[in-house]
């Protein structure tokens, strides 16, 4: 339910229930997401319909962003089905304006956070490594912490002072995506 408070926890890599599944939960269960990564790969974006169904806004904050390497991952990812309707759900949700991208390159935070939220404001924090594929790829531990609407809400004031202050990237990332996909010849 969303309306239940996230109870505290605390996952590593071996956990019984994995940082994807716990993400996935609370992405169904919230309307809003903030989310700041230090960097993001297109190959780790793993969004449903179902997930995205639901989210009215999207804010993905990154520190660090290589265009060339984010058209190339976007071409490289049309080769498999199930990747290109991932990236076309990122596409759809660029474009409609429910995603918005920012980087604050000269900005710092330290671990990775989000920031799920519903109609009652800021309702579960998730602080640490955003992880999702399974087995982790390094040695461990890849710790993560989840939290209720208290920590939330001192975590989304904190994404708010971030965002401010960074620059509108949603723009050039949907250019790089719509360059990827028109040279992309499925033939």
């Amino acid at each position: 339910m969303p309306d239940e408070p996230t109870a505290p926890a605390l996952l590593d890599e071996r956990s019984p229930t994995p940082f994807r599944s716990l993400f996935g939960r609370l992405l169904v269960e919230n309307t809003q997401l903030d989310t700041a990564i230090l960097r993001v790969r297109l190959s780790g974006v793993d969004l449903s319909a179902k997930e995205a169904r639901g989210l009215e806004r999207l804010r993905i904050l990154v520190a660090h962003v290589n265009a060339q390497t984010l058209e190339e991952e976007a071409y490289a990812l049309l080769m498999d089905p199930q990747r290109r309707e991932t990236l076309a759900r990122v596409e759809g949700l660029l474009r409609s304006g429910r995603m918005e991208l920012r980087s604050a390159p000269l900005a710092g935070w330290s671990p990775d956070f989000s920031v799920f939220s519903g109609p009652r404001g800021p309702a579960a924090l998730l602080l640490g490594l955003h992880w999702i594929q399974r087995p982790f790829p390094h040695r461990g531990p890849a710790w993560l912490a989840s939290f209720g609407p208290e920590e939330a809400r001192q975590g989304k004031r904190r994404f708010d002072e971030l965002w401010s202050g960074a620059h509108e990237i949603g723009p050039a990332i949907l250019k790089l995506l719509e360059r990827a996909v028109s040279r992309w010849d499925p033939t």
